[in-house]
């Protein structure tokens, strides 16, 4: 029986398989792994959260591969111990207000977000924040950034063996109809949320919004007509004739 009292605790459980241990054992004679000495002295889990944790880690593990890809072993969802960590899908009910409820504005940010993985779990070379910038303020350019970005998403999706929409076509779009925005953005973003299923399949979806998303939602509406008065009152200012 393992004694609970910590000052006379005679066994604890490895860190790494869950069984239980005597308290001074510096390498687990289940699964050989050596202890650290300040860790192994500091930690004693229930074993419900040893079962989780053995659970977690060996799903993480360097020779463990979901969709030919290695999962960092830190990305655990567990209660009390870590923190909950949500899947990078996005329920296309929620995209669809966090859109409309922004008016349009949240389209910044998820590009801004996509881009970041691109760059952070790819290793895609690219400037997040000067793609962003062209995306949010120069027409244009903001055109061939989002083909960037789709297409490049595209191929990572290709390689999952996943179907996938046009570039090209959903770009040209929203370049040249831009009321059917809303369209090319939803349609984008469920073959991600495929593409994120199959990379992430170990981790929850995010059903509820973010406090972020719940200030972005409420103050945007109320924003915007204050920078629309501001740029007509600035207009009607360089309009003003002048007097010599």
């Amino acid at each position: 029986m393992n004694n609970t009292t910590p000052n006379n605790q005679k066994t604890k459980f490895c860190i790494y398989c869950g069984k239980e241990i005597p308290v001074n054992a510096k390498k687990c004679s289940y699964c050989f792994q050596w202890l650290d000495d300040e860790i192994s002295s500091e930690n004693s889990y229930s074993n419900v959260n040893n079962s989780v944790d053995k659970f977690t880690e060996n799903e993480t593990r360097p020779g463990n591969v979901i969709g030919n890809q290695n999962y960092n072993r830190n990305r655990r969802v567990n209660t009390g111990l870590f923190t909950e960590e949500y899947s990078k899908i996005i329920p296309i009910r929620r995209f669809y207000l966090l859109m409309a409820l922004t008016l349009g504005l949240y389209g910044i940010y998820w590009f801004y977000k996509n881009s970041s993985y691109l760059r952070d779990e790819f290793g895609k070379d690219i400037s997040v924040g000067l793609r962003t910038l062209a995306f949010a303020i120069i027409p244009i350019a903001s055109t061939f950034v989002f083909y960037e970005l789709i297409n490049d998403m595209k191929k990572l999706m290709e390689e999952k063996g996943l179907e996938t929409y046009s570039p090209g076509l959903n770009a040209l779009i929203l370049l040249f109809f831009p009321c059917l925005g809303m369209w090319v953005f939803i349609n984008v973003q469920e073959s991600l949320n495929d593409f994120w299923k199959v990379r992430e399949p170990q981790l929850p979806v995010r059903r509820e919004f973010d406090n972020a998303e719940i200030i972005a939602m409420i103050f945007t509406p109320l924003i915007l007509p204050v920078l629309l008065f501001l740029f007509l009152f600035f207009f009607y200012l360089l309009n003003l004739p002048y007097y010599y």
